[in-house]
């Protein structure tokens, strides 16, 4: 993905400033040195940073009211409340990009080592806070587990009726009102795998509750549907499991893109635990009037209006300037897991604009959502870099890393197997490593009688 460094010119008094100190005190994007990078997307050094435009509004009151008190990564808590305020709104603030709706879905992965990152506190922190505002939906739209399709569907289902034996309606199950769902699971390679079994559907109606389409199973006996459906999944996982189960095969046509991962840890030591979250009554107020707005069904667009504080430039034109980066495709499950970012910036920048009680998506939402994107990116980077998502072509990268200059032949891969997988499985493989820019292939002479020698060797740093 492109790049351009910009040199932002220092404040009056000579000392350093940010690109939004620089642009709030008047300064314009044309007068900036641009400086072009070549060498694409600049991927983090070892923790991804979170810029400080993500703490936007009451999402950012929320955050800073909370992580005082906990061992909990402020990430996770920027996340799961975003993510809970947007189930909580239901099909309320939504946009609309060609004839499809896009609702308030956000579905982050939390990843982190077990217990230690505290992303179960994280989120029992973030409930806590919503329970004062919503009370039914603390008690009532809350499940946990993903299994199987029916079991997601069933949680939301539609009324169900038949015709009785004098032509009069009878109710066979009265379904499910109140359709949002926020759903946590709390082991995320469970469902990879349940996703994988020959049959099930898990992964066909995750598709479609994300896209926003009737959610409906075509078992013979029992189907179940549901229409008007608004689920949310947040989800929590270790990175060495998430390497584990998250290949192509268990992505499941195209699901992995529809969650966001980001990297958690502990953010500090608190040894005799965290004390209680005490909100402002002034901020429950305002996250009351919040929740209210999101729920009226407002179609929130991008803003025209140039804004003053931003040297004049309008959040529809800053869209116009960051979606061709966005769209761009990266190699590997990297480019497979963020492969759906203009969709989930949106989203992001529309559950900001909710929060904010605003009809219109502005810069500082846009900004927002940027940055917690490119959190997810890095952290998506961090997680998957090097890894194809093929599980056999993996193994044969690991295994050409491991030979350095020497490379290794396709015979010796084919022992490196212990000939348990095919020949023609693994040419298979070595063609997409190739074709992806993986891996290369030399041939040897060895000036003697016998045949060229073709040898394989990594392209891609360890």
């Amino acid at each position: 993905m492109p790049v351009n460094i910009v040199r932002v010119p220092p404040a009056e008094d000579g000392s350093k400033q940010g690109i939004d100190d620089y642009l709030a005190r008047g300064g314009k994007l044309d007068d900036m040195e641009m400086l072009p990078f070549e060498g694409g997307w600049l991927p983090p050094k070892d923790w991804p940073v979170l810029a400080e435009e993500a703490y936007q509004g009451l999402a950012g009151e929320v955050v800073r009211a909370i992580a005082p008190n906990t061992e909990s990564d402020p990430v996770a808590i920027l996340a799961l409340f975003l993510a809970a305020y947007g189930n909580m709104i239901g099909r309320g603030a939504h946009f609309v990009v060609e004839g499809d709706t896009h609702h308030c879905k956000l579905w982050p992965v939390l990843v982190g080592k077990s217990s230690l990152a505290r992303k179960g506190t994280a989120q029992g922190r973030v409930k806590q806070v919503l329970r004062r505002i919503d009370e039914h939906w603390y008690f009532n739209c809350q499940a946990q587990g993903l299994s199987s399709g029916e079991g997601l569907i069933y949680h939301v289902r539609d009324r169900k009726t038949k015709e009785g034996k004098d032509g009069e309606t009878v109710v066979v199950d009265e379904g499910v009102v109140d359709k949002r769902l926020m759903l946590t699971e709390p082991e995320f390679a469970g469902p990879l795998t349940v996703m994988q079994r020959e049959g099930n559907t898990l992964s066909v109606a995750l598709r479609m509750a994300w896209d926003d389409t009737t959610l409906q199973t075509l078992t013979k006996n029992s189907p179940e549907r549901s229409t008007g459906s608004h689920v949310t999944i947040v989800a929590h996982t270790n990175q060495e499991e998430l390497l584990k189960h998250l290949t192509n095969a268990k992505l499941g046509g195209g699901v992995g893109n529809r969650f966001f991962f980001l990297l958690v840890k502990r953010s500090q030591l608190l040894p005799y635990g965290g004390k209680e979250d005490k909100l402002p009554k002034e901020l429950v107020e305002a996250l009351k009037e919040a929740v209210a707005f999101g729920r009226n069904g407002n179609h929130i667009r991008l803003s025209e209006t140039p804004e003053e504080a931003y040297g004049g430039q309008s959040a529809s034109a800053l869209w116009g300037s960051v979606y061709p980066s966005l769209g761009e495709e990266d190699s590997g499950l990297f480019g497979v897991v963020t492969s759906r970012s203009d969709a989930q910036v949106r989203r992001i920048a529309t559950t900001y604009a909710a929060l904010d009680r605003s009809r219109e998506v502005k810069i500082a939402h846009l900004l927002a959502a940027l940055a917690l994107w490119d959190y997810s990116k890095q952290s998506a980077h961090l997680v998957f870099k090097g890894k194809t998502g093929d599980e056999i072509a993996d193994e044969i990268l690991h295994a050409l890393r491991d030979a350095g200059e020497e490379g290794m032949s396709r015979n010796e891969l084919i022992n490196y197997f212990n000939r348990h997988v095919k020949a023609g499985r693994i040419r298979a493989a070595l063609t997409q490593l190739r074709a992806e820019g993986w891996a290369r292939a030399e041939v040897r002479r060895s000036g003697g009688p016998g045949a060229a020698e073709e040898r394989w060797y990594a392209c891609v740093p360890q």
